[in-house]
């Protein structure tokens, strides 16, 4: 039976109280943080996932940046399209509760080797081994963490897996607090569709905004020119019948339509 030392008991402690404290801004790159120490790895991709009825989508691709190989947004949005083509992996998505676990555990050695995502992991990225967190709270799959590890580097063990699970459930319960879908952000996206009319773009610009970041932080994070976000905060001040940044987002806070999301 595996079982925690003190030394191992203090460093997991230390690490959920970090992962609760972490702001939305602040929380993806912390649980990285927490599961680098608990299991190293050498790259390391997150995205959040849009659940529809019929499609999971990929939002908000980042990969940990103190990683030793770290691929670029369109690369992760890559890999991400690639394993929702993937039958098996479909399989996994609709799955209605959370899983950590080793590809290796998974998948045949064939499925690794020959589909178009094994190949994108071994052959473009170099990464042999993986273990993967799909997170899963009140049916919705929140969000994935990809842990990849190079052929020197060795498989997962069964005492990181059994760290990594200990994790999973706070991290889980974080996570849709800041999810887009959670109880909280359909109401948010209720009230601003309903008495706004605001866009899906607009309602994203305004959460952003209520956030406390500048044109600038909102045009790196949506991948747009600063002018673009400009143009979006003027229609969204307009539909709210306001004149600025700091009246969209009081008008927000008064009608409960304050939006923390990934």
């Amino acid at each position: 039976m595996l079982q925690l030392n003190e030394q191992e008991c203090w460093q997991m402690s230390t690490g959920l109280t970090r992962i609760m404290s972490a702001s939305v801004d602040e929380f993806r790159h912390t649980v990285f943080e927490v599961l680098s120490e608990v299991a190293p790895f050498d790259c390391g991709i997150s995205y959040v996932v849009k659940n529809e009825p019929d499609k999971k989508h990929c939002l908000e691709p980042m990969a940990y940046p103190h990683a030793k190989f770290v691929p670029t947004v369109a690369e992760i949005f890559k890999a991400a399209d690639l394993a929702h083509k993937s039958s098996v992996y479909t399989t996994l998505e609709w799955q209605k509760k959370s899983l950590v676990f080793r590809d290796s555990d998974m998948f045949s050695n064939e499925f690794l080797s020959h589909t178009e995502i094994g190949q994108l992991i071994s052959n473009e990225w170099g990464m042999s081994y993986a273990c993967k967190l799909f997170l899963v709270h009140h049916g919705l799959l929140l969000g994935k963490f990809w842990l990849l590890r190079r052929k020197e580097s060795g498989n997962f063990d069964e005492k990181e897996l059994f760290r990594m699970r200990l994790l999973e459930p706070l991290i889980t319960r974080r996570i849709y607090e800041f999810h887009p879908q959670n109880a909280k952000g359909q109401l948010a996206k209720k009230i601003l569709i309903e008495r706004f009319g605001l866009t899906d773009r607009e309602r994203q610009i305004t959460g952003l905004i209520c956030r406390g970041m500048t044109n600038h932080q909102i045009a790196d994070k949506l991948f747009c020119a600063e002018a673009t976000v400009k143009k979006h905060i003027s229609s969204i001040a307009k539909k709210m019948n306001v004149s600025n940044r700091t009246e969209i987002f009081h008008c927000c806070v008064m009608e409960k339509a304050v939006q923390s999301f990934i």
